[in-house]
């Protein structure tokens, strides 16, 4: 029994150990920070766009004077097919974004209108998280099984 105890012990860890960095990489690019389940729109003028890894970032005044921070991850940006320059100084925008959970002005892109055009950038985000996949391992499911549910990041 403690040969067996051991063995699985070591897997775990091993499982453990594999999650933690790939949970800690994955994180760079997490949209943890922001309220995926309450997207809201917000009008405003581009004061700056920059296309610079790892996120494109869109510094944006709204009707009301409060200076937005906004990001996006430069391969969701790329597989909406935008150009790098798309947001220019000066460019009027009614942008759709994930605020941040702490109330700070600043979010993720979802997506912007620009002269009557929609462009969506990240309308939909599924994230899992690595405490969860560490929980179901624990509980004795198969770790072949909870990796096939959390695959590498694009």
């Amino acid at each position: 029994m403690s040969g067996l105890f051991r063995f699985i012990s070591y897997i775990l860890l091993l499982a453990l150990g594999t999650l933690i960095p790939t949970a800690a990489s994955y994180a760079h690019h997490s949209f943890a920070p922001y309220d995926i389940r309450k997207p809201i729109e917000i009008k405003g003028t581009a004061d700056s766009f920059s296309y610079r890894n790892p996120h494109a970032k869109l510094m944006l005044t709204d009707e009301d004077g409060l200076s937005w921070d906004i990001e996006v991850p430069n391969r969701r940006w790329q597989r909406a097919g935008l150009e790098q320059d798309a947001i220019k100084e000066g460019d009027q925008l009614l942008v759709r974004i994930f605020p941040a959970r702490n109330g700070s002005p600043s979010a993720a892109m979802s997506g912007f209108t620009k002269d009557g055009t929609y462009y969506s950038v990240t309308e939909e985000v599924r994230q899992k998280s690595g405490v969860e996949a560490a929980e179901r391992i624990e509980s004795g499911e198969a770790v072949e099984d909870v990796l096939k549910d959390y695959p590498e990041p694009e």
